[in-house]
C-alpha cells in the first residue's frame, strides 16, 4: 500500500501541474482610441473650413481644417456626429469608428456655383455694395493669423489668463469661437460657437477680440468677408 501511494506521487511531480491549474492571466492590452475621419464640402463639393464638428452628448468636438478634413475621437464604436457651420442647415450622422466620412452641408440659401469665366457686364454699384458686406464661408485663398497658425496658439498661450473659477478647481476646456475676417483683415462679429463655462467661454471671447489683424481671403485676387471658427485651448498644469 505504501509503495503504490509513493509510486502516485512520483508521477504527480513528473507531469507537473495540470492545464487547468495554469495562470492564464497576462498583461492588459490597451486598444486603440476609437476615431472617426471625414471630409465637409457644400453642396457642390468645395470643401468647407472651420466647420464645427462634435459627438453629440459628449465634450468631444472639433472644427475642419482648411482642406474641409477633420478627425474626431469617439467615446464609443458607435456615435452621432453633429456639424453646424453659420450660414448652412445643422446636420447629424451616425458613425462607426474607422469610417471615412464625407459629408455634404446644404446652404441655408440656395447654392450659387462660382463663375468660370469672366463676367462680361460689370455689375452695379447696389451690387457691389451688397457683395462687400457678402460673408463667405470659403475663399479662394483663406485668412490667416500673421505667422500661421502655430503663431496664433503662442498668440493664446501668451494672451489668455486662465479664469479663477477653473483654476480653483483644477478644470480645463476648449472654447470654439467663430467670426469674421473682413476685406481689410479685422476681426469682426466674434461669437462663442461652442462654450464650455466656468469662465472659459469669456475668456476666449476676450483672447479672439484681441488678435492682430489677418491677411484677408481673397477671391478672384480681391479681398473678401470670410467667416472663421478657431478653437481657445485651455490646459491645466498644476503648480505642485
Amino acid at each position: 500500500m505504501l509503495l503504490s501511494t509513493l509510486l502516485v506521487v512520483a508521477q504527480l511531480l513528473v507531469a507537473g501541474p495540470s492545464p487547468a491549474s495554469k495562470s492564464t492571466a497576462g498583461p492588459a492590452t490597451a486598444s486603440a482610441a476609437p476615431a472617426v475621419a471625414g471630409r465637409v464640402t457644400n453642396e457642390v463639393g468645395v470643401p468647407l473650413p472651420g466647420v464645427f464638428v462634435a459627438v453629440q452628448g459628449t465634450p468631444q468636438a472639433t472644427s475642419t481644417n482648411a482642406a474641409g478634413d477633420f478627425l474626431l475621437a469617439l467615446t464609443s464604436t458607435k456615435s452621432v456626429l453633429l456639424f453646424k457651420c453659420q450660414g448652412y442647415r445643422d446636420q447629424t450622422l451616425a458613425v462607426a469608428a474607422g469610417n471615412s466620412l464625407t459629408v455634404k452641408m446644404q446652404s441655408l440659401t440656395k447654392a450659387v456655383a462660382a463663375p468660370t469665366g469672366p463676367v462680361p457686364v460689370a455689375p452695379a454699384p447696389e451690387a457691389e455694395a451688397a457683395n462687400a458686406s457678402t460673408v463667405l464661408k470659403f475663399s479662394e485663398v483663406l485668412p490667416s493669423f500673421p505667422g500661421g497658425e502655430s503663431a496664433y496658439y503662442a498668440f493664446v498661450r501668451q494672451t489668455a489668463h486662465y479664469p479663477e473659477e477653473a483654476l480653483k478647481q483644477g478644470l480645463s476646456g476648449m472654447v470654439y469661437v467663430s467670426f469674421v475676417v473682413d476685406q481689410q483683415g479685422r476681426i469682426v462679429d466674434a461669437e462663442v460657437a461652442k462654450g464650455c463655462g466656468h469662465g472659459f467661454d469669456e475668456e476666449a471671447l476676450r483672447v479672439i477680440r484681441l488678435m492682430p489683424w489677418w491677411t484677408p481671403g481673397l477671391v478672384g485676387g480681391k479681398p473678401v468677408r470670410v467667416a472663421r471658427t478657431m478653437s481657445v485651448p485651455f490646459a491645466f498644469r498644476s503648480r505642485d
